[in-house]
């Protein structure tokens, strides 16, 4: 594993940590909601994977490794995301990040230990794994081109 992948794995474990946080949490307040919760990060995993990972031109370099891997199992032409495509991964992450916080907020140890994970993972992944991405379709990594030309 290189330096890349090690970030683009540890990044990943520390969103899925601050996603079990939130699982818990919804848990304790209602058992129906919580397996709601579960069936839509499924649901969510999936579309961000399908949505955006799916058309990424360097997916079998992937340093997340397992999006990669899971999207190169999807046959789908490299390009850039449709408008449908963009809102999809949008709302799906608001989702995944954003539905915890209705339950989080009761207990701001969680909150707050949720939001650092993800503080770190977006660093990581902003400071070392978008760096060496090779996807020219990225929002992020077009941004960053055009900081640098």
């Amino acid at each position: 594993m290189n330096k890349t992948q090690f970030y683009g794995v540890t990044s990943l474990m520390l969103v899925g940590i601050a996603i079990v946080l939130g699982v818990v949490a919804i848990f304790q307040a209602s058992l129906l909601l919580g397996i709601g919760y579960l069936l839509l990060c499924g649901v969510a995993s999936t579309v961000v994977i399908y949505a955006y990972c799916a058309k990424c031109p360097s997916k079998a370099q992937c340093a997340h490794v397992l999006p990669g891997k899971a999207a190169m199992a999807i046959q789908r032409k490299s390009g850039p995301c449709s408008t449908v495509e963009t809102l999809s991964l949008v709302i799906a992450l608001l989702l995944l990040l954003g539905l915890p916080q209705l339950v989080l907020w009761k207990n701001p140890i969680l909150l707050v230990t949720f939001w650092v994970l993800c503080g770190i993972a977006v660093t990581q992944i902003r400071s070392v794994v978008c760096l060496a991405c090779r996807n020219i379709y990225c929002p992020l990594n077009q941004a960053r081109r055009g900081a640098r030309a």
